[in-house]
């Protein structure tokens, strides 16, 4: 036990600034101040852009959806027989069979339609859903703000549900075996009907050791770390459920890093899974850590050269469900890991790919508007870095096109603005006369859904069976999403807009409640712990000096409600001798044993004096990483500095 002073001279400013980081300090992208949108209201299409999500849910949580004119469907896929399931051993039948006591029927139901179809690729979703917990990563203020945090999470569970649900772990919580696919080809595509009527038989895809499928590992485990990182405030027990999973599906992707494609043929199937290897890597680094890279992080996978990794793993494509290496070099420059290097090589990507002017749209292959997307991210994230407008306003011309201004006239985000493609290829908005051949305008209007847009020519033809052109799809709608959270957060953007829309189209149900799964969580129960009577001083130094001696004994109540912010002058200085422990881990102000955001904020909440979160002996002992016998705002730069990785922990405590 040592004694040691708690000197509180509030400099009001530096805490608020203190306490801005603290929600930050995760990604050091700094944008733009926000100003207007300038023509297109990138609030409104980033609300819009979460309901494709809900126009392609699958199972029987989707009459709970926002969507009216969406059912429950595929809620067989609950009973699917293994004695049908391709791609398992003997022995993963066996393993899977004795955890679902013995019956032969394991549960895929869930989950998202890939796109237009029903298929369902664990892949795909994957890669749908770490670009949505990614753009939550780095712009979260851009989902609090519209209001649309909620609806967010609501995906994510979803999606992250279904990865978990259908992967098996053993009791050293490796895998055993997952499912990548659901239904084939040709059991789907020759049937144009809603999902809600269909009954065909859908033959269940599977990987192990002696069958891997890289790809879909690699992608679902970026998927859980990333949604971890989201959940981790609002239901800290299933995000680490989630992150048990994305650790196991990582190491088996970097165990087995090979893919069959038994099923899939050639609509996903890629040439390299070196890449999800590194994108399963970086997020699991992230989400153990709390959402900053450990000190002692090394990537397995490095630039060697422009469009090089490790020597030999060469990248000259885009973001996207094929090669995520442009989102993986993204990131790492985003979280502070060798900027310099990762910047040059997000220049270099970015050249490779034609660049964004802002006088030619950028369209790229098949489904252009998601490529279009990707690259907009990277040159949001070359602006964010390095403050150099011109990359944004390369994205932001890129994205007005999309939704608008172009040819054509019309958004293809649909649903956005005044007009946009109605012949579109997607069999639960548009089932027509059952046939695609009909060319029928769509029944219903799925708000949201990114279409394929033009192509690099330029054309667009609005027809049913113009694939590329008319139809969505989810890694459309997840590159979308960093696309247009970035341009929110620099440009803004009316943030009534979507819902003052969702008032007036019968597709959306504007009663809706989001996020009610986390948000009606009961409270923990508040614990109480007293340290013994100790001898206090408090000076106080205002405009008449005054010193008071006093006796009292010390109660700290632990709480996770978030206390009212209390104003203090900033001429008042306190200090208080208090008796605390020995440290155990300096930096680790909440005792977690990891030193991350939750910590900065435990010592910020503690230095405005809050009641409701005074820190216990140890916490005190941990928070004086300064060692100066005073913890104040210098204790809590330094966290934040180390959070941010710009000081080491062995700084810490010295």
């Amino acid at each position: 036990m040592r004694k040691i002073k708690f000197a509180k001279r509030i400099l009001v400013s530096a805490l608020s600034a203190a306490m801005l980081l603290s929600c930050t300090a995760v990604s050091t992208l700094s944008p733009a101040v926000v100003t207007a949108a300038d023509g297109h209201d990138y609030a409104e299409a980033l609300e819009l852009s979460l309901y494709f999500y809900d126009a392609n849910q699958c199972g029987s949580n989707v009459d709970d959806n926002p969507l009216t004119w969406r059912g429950n469907c595929h809620t067989y896929d609950a009973e699917a027989s293994l004695d049908n399931a391709q791609g398992l051993s003997s022995a993963s039948k066996s393993a899977i069979m004795a955890q679902n006591g013995g019956s032969n029927k394991v549960d895929v139901s869930g989950g998202y339609h890939d796109a237009g179809d029903h298929i369902k690729f664990s892949m795909t979703m994957g890669f749908s859903t770490a670009s949505l917990a990614w753009s939550y990563f780095t712009y979260p203020e851009a989902y609090k703000e519209t209001g649309c945090e909620a609806h967010l999470m609501d995906i994510l569970k979803e999606s992250c549900d279904y990865l978990m649900k259908v992967t098996y772990l053993d009791d050293n919580n490796s895998v055993i075996a997952f499912c990548y696919q659901v239904a084939a080809e040709g059991e789907d595509h020759g049937t144009w009907t809603p999902p809600e009527t269909q009954t065909m038989t859908r033959t269940t895809y599977w990987a192990d050791a002696s069958h891997p499928s890289a790809d879909a590992s690699g992608e679902m485990a970026a998927a859980l770390a990333s949604s971890s990182l989201a959940f981790k405030d609002k239901d800290p027990e299933y995000a680490a459920e989630c992150l048990k999973y994305a650790n196991a599906l990582s190491e088996f992707t970097k165990k087995y890093p090979s893919a069959t494609y038994d099923g899939v043929g050639s609509m996903y199937a890629s040439g390299s899974q070196k890449d999800d290897i590194a994108w399963a890597e970086l997020w699991c680094a992230l989400a153990n850590n709390g959402g900053t890279l450990p000190s002692s992080y090394t990537p397995t996978y490095q630039i060697t050269q422009n469009g090089c990794y490790n020597g030999s793993e060469y990248d000259y494509h885009l973001y996207c469900w094929d090669k995520v290496w442009s989102g993986y070099a993204a990131l790492l420059a985003e979280v502070g890991y060798k900027q310099d290097t990762y910047l040059n090589e997000l220049k270099f990507e970015l050249s490779n790919k034609g660049g964004l002017s802002t006088s030619k749209y950028n369209a790229d292959g098949w489904g252009a508007s998601r490529y279009n997307c990707g690259l907009q991210m990277v040159a949001l994230h070359i602006a964010d870095l390095t403050n150099d407008s011109s990359y944004a306003a390369g994205a932001k011309y890129q994205m007005d096109f999309i939704l608008g201004d172009n040819p054509s006239g019309k958004s293809f985000l649909l649903g956005y603005g005044s007009q946009w493609p109605t012949k579109i290829h997607h069999r639960a908005a548009n089932p027509g006369s059952f046939t695609a051949n009909d060319n029928s305008d769509a029944t219903y209007t799925p708000y949201g859904c990114l279409v394929g847009g033009p192509n690099s020519n330029g054309e667009y033809e609005d027809n049913k069976n113009s694939y590329s052109c008319t139809e969505p799809a989810l890694d459309y709608n997840g590159a979308f999403a960093l696309a247009i959270a970035g341009l929110y957060t620099r440009y803004g953007g009316d943030v009534n807009a979507a819902d003052d829309l969702v008032k007036t189209v019968s597709e959306i149900d504007e009663n809706h409640v989001f996020g009610s799964w986390y948000q009606s969580k009961p409270e923990p129960p508040v614990t109480e712990v007293t340290t013994e009577p100790v001898v206090t001083t408090v000076t106080t130094e205002a405009t008449t000096e005054t010193t008071t001696e006093i006796t009292t004994e010390i109660t700290t109540t632990v709480s996770e409600t978030e206390p009212e912010t209390t104003s203090v002058p900033s001429s008042e200085t306190t200090e208080t001798t208090i008796v605390i422990g020995t440290p155990t881990k300096y930096g680790d102000v909440n005792t977690d044993g990891r030193v991350t955001v939750s910590d900065v904020v435990s010592i910020n909440m503690y230095l405005i004096n809050q009641t409701e979160n005074q820190l216990n002996e140890v916490q005190l002992a941990n928070s004086d990483c300064a060692r100066d016998g005073i913890i104040d705002t210098a204790d809590s730069a330094l966290i934040m500095n180390y959070v941010a990785m710009t000081v080491s922990i062995d700084e810490l405590g010295k």
